[in-house]
């Protein structure tokens, strides 16, 4: 599970992800530097994504823009934020989006709460950027993206059962462009992170 994640001291990493990713900034990309930022479901986050409505090919202009965390939920109250990796290609939710409209959503670091409602803050060992693999659809016009979960892994599954699937820096392209490889993002062991506990919050508050 993946319900909130976080941006500090992010501009300038991203920036410089973006520019050896030859990523196009969009004019509504909105970041500042320094700035500690929660993401929650309902808000809106950075994303990279393909700039082609649906897909574009592997050689498809990769861009930056605003996004919103959730895909509604008509048979429910509330939004789906996660989908699993095990089964969203087999989803009418998601199958669609998972084929054409894959996204990275890079994040500094994500929190999960253990079953006593602690809050543990989980970061990449070499205190880069996590970046989180997902996939978005337009709602009404909006775009909205949601976030790939996995089995957890032994850093994680002492808190939680689940995890968001993750890639590398130079995984970016291929995870968002080459449909080939797919399956094996899909099924490979996720990184060890850094678990710390976070004394900033102990309840669960998801801002819905």
């Amino acid at each position: 599970m993946c319900c909130r994640y976080y941006y500090e001291d992010f501009e300038i990493e991203l920036r410089e992800l973006m520019k050896a990713e030859a990523v196009v900034e969009l004019p509504d990309f909105k970041c500042k530097e320094a700035e500690r930022r929660d993401v929650c479901p309902s808000q809106a986050g950075v994303v990279l994504h393909n700039t082609a409505a649906d897909g574009g090919g592997q050689n498809g202009i990769l861009g930056a823009s605003e996004m919103f965390w959730g895909f509604s939920n008509p048979a429910k109250k509330g939004l789906i934020i996660n989908a699993r990796a095990e089964t969203a290609r087999e989803k009418r939710t998601f199958a669609d989006s998972i084929a054409k409209r894959r996204c990275v959503i890079p994040a500094s670091g994500f929190y999960e709460w253990d079953p006593y409602k602690a809050r543990y803050r989980f970061t990449s060992p070499d205190g880069g950027l996590i970046l989180l693999a997902g996939f978005y659809r337009r709602e009404q016009g909006v775009p909205r993206f949601t976030v790939l979960t996995t089995e957890a892994n032994d850093s994680m599954i002492k808190i939680h059962d689940r995890m968001p699937v993750m890639i590398s820096r130079d995984e970016i392209r291929p995870w968002i462009c080459d449909d080939a490889k797919l399956p094996d993002f899909l099924s490979r062991k996720q990184t060890e992170l850094i678990c710390e506990q976070d004394s900033g919050q102990i309840r669960m508050d998801f801002g819905l």
